[in-house]
């Protein structure tokens, strides 16, 4: 799990491209992408776990991929989501 966002569990690495965020420092964190934390902060530090499941959903659908594979990965996106560290404490 470490490959991907503690927070959306999106891959930190997309498509061959680098989407971490960033820490208050600067550098770049390893555990957050930039859709969810930048500056050593998280952009929407008061989405829930419901709303994150939903924007994942929808991040899913206008992505990349076939409508089986988006299908597959939309059932399994709930499941995968709580093993981010972000959640772990909240449910």
């Amino acid at each position: 799990m470490e490959k991907f966002c503690q927070s959306c569990a999106m891959p930190l690495n997309l498509h061959g491209q680098d989407v971490r965020g960033t820490e208050a420092d600067g550098s770049q964190s390893t555990s957050y992408c930039s859709y969810c934390y930048a500056k050593g902060a998280f952009l929407e530090p008061d989405i829930s776990f419901e709303q994150m499941v939903a924007k994942g959903k929808k991040a899913i659908s206008n992505g990349q991929g076939n409508g089986f594979v988006k299908f597959l990965m939309k059932a399994s996106y709930p499941f995968m989501l709580k093993k981010a560290k972000r959640w772990q404490v909240q449910k």
